[in-house]
């Protein structure tokens, strides 16, 4: 009978405590509702934001409604330099941008663009995967959270004239970002002196004549209008265009635990699609302005061998400078 007593009361306390315990988990307060303020330079309606806005979709359902982003696009919140200086004050959670706004916060990104570093996506993808670690520790150090990889494209030489070599392209009045310290090298090295600008002011400048010549991609130059003012592309791949997605490390450390892992699973999820869509738009960029008569230029293999030559040029005078030839060759390195 004693013994029986004692089971009652097991199954009793049993009972008691899976209640508080289920009362416990139950009071526990849902994750505060958060919006993060996010800055790009990509505009409305481009591949990008249409990623991002699909990212933003998935943000909300994930998290019953309780993250999200607000996103300003078309450069609103200015220039790369000025959204990293925003995120630092705190008056940004984040931004996505190009490897020129990542060189801001770790200078060696930038070699990720430098002329002739890749032939392929399957080579960038290699590189990206071998200096992850380095990358993202390298950005926490400078107080930010690397989340991941986007890319621009492969860039090309447009112009209002046809550019075959590099010496063509000295004849020319190109765009350099003003805030850039790789496409510098380049027209220095092939003597053509380039016209500073924040990219807010390229297309002005085109619409004067004030440049007639800029290097980017496909997608980025029908994105930004810039093609409407070229009449030739030359077909080389000077570079790979590429970008990323951070926040400042206090806005990230100051999301709820749940938050953190929310942003960062949908942030590989999209990212993903963005590089797989970019990819994709690319063919369909040039195919668009051939159709509206833009004039491409196929270069024999001697014109293309001048333009390695100015690469390889290029990246020597930059090793150093942007990053010590170690880590060039571990991006290289395929």
């Amino acid at each position: 009978m004693k013994t029986h007593r004692y089971a009652l009361f097991a199954v009793a306390f049993g009972f008691a405590g899976a209640f508080f315990a289920r009362e416990g988990a139950e009071a526990q307060p849902p994750a505060a509702p958060r919006t993060l303020s996010v800055a790009t330079l990509a505009p409305p309606g481009s591949t990008w934001m249409r990623v991002l806005e699909g990212w933003n979709r998935e943000l909300r359902r994930r998290s019953n409604q309780t993250l999200q982003l607000r996103i300003y696009p078309g450069g609103v919140q200015g220039d790369e330099s000025e959204v990293v200086r925003k995120v630092r004050a705190g008056r940004l959670d984040g931004g996505i941008m190009t490897a020129v706004g990542l060189g801001q916060i770790h200078l060696p990104s930038l070699a990720f663009q430098m002329p002739g570093m890749f032939q392929n996506y399957q080579q960038l993808d290699a590189a990206r995967a071998r200096t992850r670690t380095g990358i993202v520790s390298a950005f926490d150090t400078a107080g930010f959270v690397f989340l991941d990889w986007g890319d621009v494209g492969f860039s090309k030489v447009f112009a209002n004239q046809e550019v075959r070599t590099p010496a063509a392209l000295a004849q020319t009045r190109p765009y350099v970002w003003r805030d850039d310290r790789v496409m510098p090298a380049l027209f220095s090295q092939v003597n053509a002196t380039a016209v500073s600008l924040q990219l807010p002011e390229v297309l002005s400048a085109l619409n004067t004549q004030r440049v007639n010549a800029f290097i980017t991609s496909p997608v980025a130059a029908v994105s930004l209008q810039w093609s409407t003012r070229a009449t030739h592309m030359t077909d080389v791949n000077v570079g790979l265009v590429v970008g990323a997605t951070v926040f400042g490390k206090r806005q990230f450390e100051s999301l709820s635990p749940e938050h953190q892992t929310i942003l960062r699973e949908t942030a590989t999820q999209f990212h993903q699609l963005l590089r797989t869509n970019l990819r994709r738009d690319e063919g369909a960029a040039v195919n668009s302005m051939r159709t509206r008569g833009m004039t491409i230029v196929s270069l024999t293999p001697a014109e293309r061998a001048q333009w390695n030559t100015a690469f390889d040029a290029t990246r020597t005078r930059l090793t150093g400078v942007i990053a010590d030839a170690a880590f060039i060759r571990s991006i290289r390195s395929n």
